[in-house]
């Protein structure tokens, strides 16, 4: 990411392509991509002996703003009707839901 540019890097038949895009932009990803590899145990004891590099992350505004929350509205109740009772759920049926 650079100004207001993005580089995206594609993986395609053969190889990979590389393209340049203005922002705003979707992309996605396939499934695949993010497939955790286990390492061999050579490449674990190698890994022992290297620094451990602490990167602290850029202090930077937030993208958005919450200009405002609010609760979605209330729902209806709900009739429970006992399950000998199916007079009384053709009725509710019938003329409350309007559905028979």
């Amino acid at each position: 990411i650079a100004g207001n540019k993005a580089s995206v890097t594609r993986e395609i038949e053969g190889g990979e392509e590389i393209c340049e895009v203005a922002f705003p932009v979707v992309i996605s990803a396939q499934k695949g991509m993010a497939e955790a590899r286990i390492p061999n145990m050579r490449g674990i004891m190698a890994a022992r002996t290297k620094p451990l590099t602490v990167v602290e992350p850029v202090a930077q505004a937030p993208l958005t703003t919450v200009t405002a929350f609010e609760l979605p509205p209330a729902k209806a109740g709900v009739k429970l009707v006992a399950p000998d009772q199916i007079d009384e759920l053709v009725r509710l049926l019938h003329q409350e839901a309007k559905v028979l």
